[in-house]
């Protein structure tokens, strides 16, 4: 997502405002080919030997030393307990991000992501040399915003609207009343069904305790017709073809076998949608007030995903309109890979393992990488546009942005513990800051592209 690309960008921007001292070495740069630069990085003794002696007092704070408290033992002491190669070894991380940010805030190159490090020579007394490989954070040309068109409709809100709305919650409160007959349009039947294609079950063709409603026509077409006239007991088999765009991609468009057991038919009592039903709903006064508050909810619904289409338009106009420098693959694999872990974590939140997903796709992860391409160079796209608005028109969340965003979640989440931690951890603050960032470029360009 946005939100992921934007976040690696504002650690290294974090790390920089860190470091309040400036490292004397001998740095040299080299672009190299798909959007990378290595620099190759020498360090004096003398200018890491302050990052020694943190590391020694680290080191000591972890191990006992006989005749003084911990963290307090005197460096030449933690030098011959552990051995100066293992204090530098503890110091080697401080070390190279602390070389490794001077070098780009020298060179005064954007980068991206995790560097890959090469150590080259590491010697107590003797120089630290080593090279860091990274992304080049590509860079961004934005056009005029008012040259960029959004079409925007009027909202409408028809009646038919409401009333299934009404008579979705009508049903949700009927009364099911259990009947010795034979199923009839508008009553609901539990059954069991297994499904197959050319004499193999299906993964995912299985279901116990099925509630069909019949009359919705929710089922796939021709299942509702082979049901009606069938009482408990009564087993049947059909063939019926699923969509071409069906979700579950191993039905999608197939003739499937279906076979069927009906366990209970029920007549539902539905009761009448006058204001005495609106009362029983909530806090409505009448039936007038009940379609108001569906009207309302529908008009919100309407206009978030009204708001939702105009941003993802937005989008794909400056993505177009924009100049990009050359996009490194390593950035594009890497969104990739987030991408689907973000499927993965949906998957296991839903308890079901990606590995069945990708068989129902019938696809293979490489092919889903392969598909994931052009929506992947389109999310880092869409981040460098945001980033390079917020840098240009100086765009960030403040303080009272923040504690009031804080403030909301906590309300909402008072009762949570795990959740409340969790608002407290840096990482957390940090998706707060980026998330409400976001939210003030895309407002800020929203204001200025033409809308039709």
């Amino acid at each position: 997502m946005v939100k992921n690309i934007l976040n690696k960008i504002q650690i290294i921007d974090k790390i920089k405002a860190i470091i309040n001292w400036k490292i004397i070495m001998e740095l040299k740069t080299e672009i190299k080919p798909k959007a990378l630069v290595e620099f190759s990085v020498s360090v004096l003794p003398a200018e890491y030997n302050k990052y020694l002696k943190k590391a020694a007092e680290k080191i000591s704070r972890d191990i006992k030393i006989a005749g003084f408290r911990p963290g307090k033992a005197p460096y030449n002491i933690i030098k011959a307990r552990v051995g100066e190669g293992e204090i530098m070894n503890e110091a080697l991380k401080e070390i190279i991000t602390h070389t490794f940010i001077e070098a780009v805030e020298q060179e005064k190159i954007d980068t991206i992501g995790q560097p890959e490090i090469n150590v080259r020579k590491m010697a107590p007394g003797e120089n630290l040399e080593y090279t860091a490989t990274v992304t080049i954070l590509p860079c961004v040309t934005l056009p005029e915003l008012t040259d960029i068109e959004i079409e925007k409709k009027d909202i409408g809100i028809e009646y038919k609207e409401i009333k299934h709305t009404l008579d979705y919650l009508a049903r949700s409160r009927a009364k099911e009343i259990l009947k010795n007959r034979a199923a009839d349009d508008k009553d609901l039947v539990k059954l069991d069904y297994n499904i197959s294609i050319a004499g193999v079950q299906q993964d995912g063709g299985q279901q116990k305790n099925f509630s069909v409603y019949l009359g919705e026509k929710h089922m796939v077409p021709g299942f509702e017709e082979n049901i009606i006239g069938l009482k408990a007991g009564d087993k049947k088999r059909f063939k019926a073809i699923f969509p071409k765009n069906y979700f579950q991609k191993n039905f999608a468009g197939k003739e499937c076998q279906f076979d069927i057991k009906i366990k209970q038919v029920f007549q539902l009592d539905i009761p009448d949608i006058n204001d005495e039903f609106a009362k029983a709903i909530g806090d409505f006064k009448n039936l007038d007030e009940l379609k108001k508050q569906i009207e309302d909810n529908i008009k919100q619904e309407k206009l978030a995903k009204q708001e939702r289409k105009l941003e993802n338009d937005m989008f794909d106009k400056l993505i177009g309109k924009t100049e990009f420098g050359e996009i490194s693959d390593k950035l594009i694999e890497n969104e990739i890979n987030m991408m689907i872990n973000e499927i993965k974590s949906d998957l296991e939140i839903k308890g079901l393992q990606f590995n069945t997903w990708l068989g129902n796709m019938e696809k293979k992860e490489e092919d889903l990488k392969k598909d994931f391409r052009p929506k992947a160079i389109r999310r880092i796209k869409s981040a460098l546009i945001i980033r390079e608005v917020a840098k240009k028109e100086k765009i960030e969340a403040n303080d009272n942005d923040i504690k009031e965003e804080i403030k909301k979640l906590e309300d909402l989440y008072h009762d949570n513990i795990e959740t409340l931690d969790r608002l407290k951890s840096h990482e957390y603050y940090d998706y707060i800051v980026n998330s409400l960032t976001n939210k003030k470029v895309v407002d800020y360009l929203k204001s200025k592209i033409t809308q039709k």
